[in-house]
């Protein structure tokens, strides 16, 4: 009854239609439509929910643009995804084996009783603030209403460093005073529902971009992270049709499931390339809409959806992490010079000395702090690793740059090295930033940092370790007799190689090679007389009788399948054999 309803439901729709078998035979045959202006005309917007991905009534259209979705699929925050995000835990850059781990929820059920409450709009709170991040309120371009409707009284705007004490605003929080009725913000409120997710994500667009950047630099930062996460997704829509089906069929999947263009990897490399993405909030939106029409043609549930997931979770954390400091995520990625880190940045980031669970307190930049209590540093560290760590805020010292930063005599190595990279920031950080950005000659900045680095500390040699130099040792190094420092190691001399007299002496090649022959002779006879006497020793043992008991050389026989040397070892193993005696038997 299920097939019948849904040829039914394709036949009203023209997909398939009524053709004559041929031949003698009167029987009638459903095959696809070969015309394609027979098929009824597109709908007004999409078939299919942009955030379930299912067909079904109540899908509502967007007041912007021909997408759709259901209105208890919509996304109060439209950065959140309604599915479960997959876990990086124990993975990188590797899809789970099985598929229970990391599989999305479905959506939200759309048989629940609809309610006449439109739900008001959360705003949009991430759960780092980037005290470093300079906005550029001239790309700003927002009306009165969108003002009010981006104001959160939560968000901490008060810039403040780890040293100094809070911000008023942080105990008490100021009121902002509507300018326009109650009425209109609440309008206002429930008209952003009434765009989808993509159209939402483009109206924020240019609140979160980075500043100061050019399309040449967003496109290259876009293309780092393009070229590590694109390989989670091997085929697309178009790929796995150009693949396997016709291209009549093919322009009839197209006419039928999708609305709109479909958007493949060969697509979004091509715009990167082509420098065509103006926010890195454009990006997202295609990654999104590559995601729907995966999900429309493959299902929610294949293997492709599930790598859809995983692609849009790493890029949204590369922009993440482009919006906290697009100079350090450029940085890490060319990886032209090794001290890359002791760039400076063009927002500034604050020196702290973090203190780790097992190490001593280490040089560390600051890139992001957290709102929620207890407040926690997202700090990066200086050294070979450059690793990160959330910190809390009672393992943070600030560090003063007129203050010399001093480690102990007997530090490790690799803190050494991060002293050495500090030091060569702080000398970096009195020029001017735009030595070092994106546009700069990378010879120009690699002098001006092997520059840097005459005025730092250099690494402690093997020779010169803090170890040799401590009054212990050197204690220990005059109390040695003076015999032991002047003794001349005796040098070895190497006889001459038959092969070099040979040269020297063509006469005397015959005889270097009956001389060797023969010693080989000699060793192979060696080598075959020790064969034969293990193989007679090892015959000899074989044909012994060892005790049960102690292993040692057995005197007298039970049985067949028991010996001992004494009586003893008989007595000691006489309950567990008489159950398995055969001489009884």
């Amino acid at each position: 009854e299920a097939a019948q309803e849904v040829l039914q439901k394709a036949v009203t729709a023209g997909i398939l239609e009524a053709q004559p078998s041929g031949g003698r035979s009167k029987a009638v045959y459903l095959g696809f439509c070969q015309n394609l202006n027979k098929l009824p005309p597109k709908a007004a917007c999409d078939r299919y929910c942009l955030e379930c991905h299912r067909p079904g009534q109540g899908l509502q259209k967007c007041a912007s643009c021909t997408r759709a979705f259901h209105k208890e699929c919509q996304r109060t925050d439209p950065e959140k995804p309604i599915y479960k995000v997959p876990s990086n835990k124990g993975q990188k850059y590797r899809f789970p084996e099985s598929k229970d781990e990391g599989v999305a929820n479905e959506a939200p059920a759309r048989n629940a009783p609809a309610s006449n409450e439109v739900p008001a709009a959360q705003p949009s709170t991430s759960p780092l603030i980037d005290h470093n991040r300079n906005v550029e309120l001239s790309r700003m371009v927002l009306s009165p209403t969108s003002f009010l409707k981006q104001e959160n009284l939560e968000v901490d705007d008060d810039v403040f460093v780890v040293g100094s004490t809070e911000g008023a605003r942080q105990r008490n929080p100021t009121t902002v005073k509507n300018e326009l009725p109650a009425a209109s913000v609440d309008t206002d409120a429930s008209n952003e529902l009434e765009y989808c997710t993509c159209c939402r994500l483009r109206q924020r667009a240019p609140l979160r971009h980075p500043p100061h950047r050019d399309k040449r630099e967003l496109a290259c930062l876009m293309g780092y992270s393009w070229k590590v996460h694109n390989s989670w997704l091997l085929e697309d829509v178009s790929m796995y049709m150009e693949e396997n089906w016709l291209d009549h069929d093919r322009a009839l999947v197209e006419r039928i499931l999708f609305h709109n263009k479909i958007v493949t990897l060969e697509s979004i490399e091509k715009n990167i390339a082509a420098q065509k993405y103006t926010y890195l909030t454009h990006f997202l939106v295609d990654l999104i809409d590559l995601q729907h029409n995966i999900a429309v043609f493959f299902g929610c549930k294949d293997e492709h959806y599930m790598r859809t997931e995983y692609l849009v979770r790493d890029v949204t954390h590369d922009i993440k992490e482009i919006l906290h400091c697009p100079d350090c995520f450029r940085n890490s990625n060319e990886k032209g010079s090794k001290l890359w880190f002791a760039k400076p940045c063009l927002q500034r980031h604050e020196l702290v000395l973090a203190k780790t669970s097992g190490s001593p307190a280490w040089p560390a930049k600051v890139i992001a702090v957290s709102r929620s209590k207890p407040i926690k540093y997202d700090v990066r560290f200086f050294g070979s690793c450059h690793s990160r760590a959330l910190i809390p805020e009672r393992d943070i010292t600030p560090i003063d740059p007129e203050v010399a930063f001093v480690i102990k005599p007997k530090a490790t190595k690799a803190m050494w090295e991060a002293k050495r990279e500090f030091e060569c920031h702080l000398m970096l950080s009195k020029y001017p930033a735009d030595l070092f950005g994106f546009n700069v000659d990378p010879k120009q900045t690699e002098e001006l940092i092997q520059k840097a680095l005459k005025h730092c500390a250099e690494l402690p040699t093997p020779a010169t370790s803090t170890r040799s130099s401590s009054p212990e040792a050197k204690k220990r190094k005059s109390a040695a007799p003076a015999t032991e420092a002047t003794a001349v190691v005796p040098k070895r001399v190497m006889p001459p190689r038959r092969c070099s007299l040979a040269a020297a002496h063509p006469e005397m090649a015959a005889v270097v090679e009956q001389q060797t022959i023969s010693e080989i002779q000699k060793k192979l006879d060696k080598c075959q007389a020790d064969l034969a006497k293990l193989t007679n020793s090892q015959a000899a043992v074989k044909r012994k009788r060892w005790c049960y008991i102690c292993l040692n050389e057995a005197t007298f026989d039970c049985c067949f399948a028991a010996s001992y040397c004494s009586n003893e070892c008989q007595r000691k193993h006489r309950k567990r054999h008489n159950q398995k005696c055969q001489a009884n038997q």
